[in-house]
């Protein structure tokens, strides 16, 4: 049979079955995606449904046991807050003398005369172990030698009195220790400084306050400027001295200058260093020393720290 002849005797069965073809083949690309995409969504909602079954099924947060870890850890931090407070409460500096005791209107006269007896007995302190002072020393609070502090003024006064003192007494024990310089700064008035977040507040990142019995604060009670001449050992003394002072003493800056600027020449004679022995021979030949026995020029800044008493903190209701 030829199917030439056969299409052009019958063209229309033979164009109906054409268009039926391509209708099919059509038919059947469309039924093919949709089959994908409904195996697609399919899948995806699987997925989704067992996650929401998961989250369904967990505990809500935070669970029992977070909130125990949580209180657990901020007991811990509060005993270690507690702890690190005593310590430095210990460090206080106190008033000199009791003055604070006294009657307001005689608290400036009080710390007059508490200052004058104590440069009194620096200097004869000084005589006695062979140190010296400068000629206008007095204690680096000289513009209260004639006249008497305001009475706000007292207070602060008086803690500084109390580290001037303990400084000064320590530098003037030292045999043949010169002080050139006792100056206090009197730019720097005592300032609290606290740990705290924005505001004065003292914040964690999206969290309460983390609860604490002080504020940690510290103010600084005075700086002091010295300069001092002495040897290395007397030197050695006052530094092991201020790291175990009762009160926390920060030495911010020190310049330490040796008194000799240039070593001996190599080429120098040491027939100094010959001994002869008592009988005219030559005893064996010492070497010279070369460094260890100059005085030292010493310029020190220290600043006096003082910890206010404790400030009670609201606790962690549990």
């Amino acid at each position: 049979m030829n199917i030439k002849t056969w299409l052009s005797e019958n063209r229309m069965p033979a164009t109906l079955a054409g268009v039926f073809v391509i209708a099919a083949g059509g038919l059947g690309y469309l039924s093919w995606s949709a089959w994908d995409d409904y195996s697609a969504a399919t899948d995806e909602y699987n997925a989704k449904a067992s996650d929401l079954d998961r989250l369904a099924h967990q505990s809500i947060f935070p669970s029992t046991s977070n909130l125990e870890k949580l209180e657990d850890t901020l007991a811990k931090n509060q005993a270690s807050l507690n702890k690190l407070t005593t310590a430095l409460q210990e460090y206080r500096i106190p008033f000199f003398d009791d003055i604070e005791k006294a009657k307001p209107q005689d608290q400036p006269q009080s710390f007059q005369d508490a200052l004058r007896n104590q440069v009194t007995a620096i200097k004869t302190l000084s005589v006695s172990s062979g140190s010296t002072l400068p000629q206008t020393f007095y204690l680096g609070l000289d513009e209260y030698e004639n006249q008497l502090p305001k009475q706000e003024e007292v207070d602060s006064l008086s803690k500084q009195l109390t580290a001037l003192n303990w400084i000064a007494k320590t530098l003037v024990s030292q045999r043949g220790l010169s002080v050139t310089e006792f100056a206090r700064s009197r730019s720097e008035s005592p300032s609290a400084r606290s740990l705290s977040g924005p505001n004065g507040s003292r914040y964690m990142r999206n969290r309460a306050p983390l609860p604490s019995p002080s504020e940690m604060a510290y103010e600084t009670v005075g700086t002091l400027q010295i300069a001092l001449r002495c040897d290395q050992s007397a030197f050695r003394e006052v530094l092991n001295a201020i790291s175990s002072a009762p009160y926390l003493l920060v030495i911010e800056d020190m310049k330490i200058q040796n008194s000799v600027l240039e070593p001996p020449r190599k080429d120098a004679d040491t027939s100094a260093a010959t001994d002869t022995s008592s009988d005219g021979s030559v005893a064996i030949r010492r070497l010279p020393i070369i460094v260890g026995r100059e005085l030292l020029n010493v310029q020190m800044k220290i600043r006096a720290v003082d910890f206010p008493a404790q400030i009670n903190q609201p606790g962690v209701s549990k």
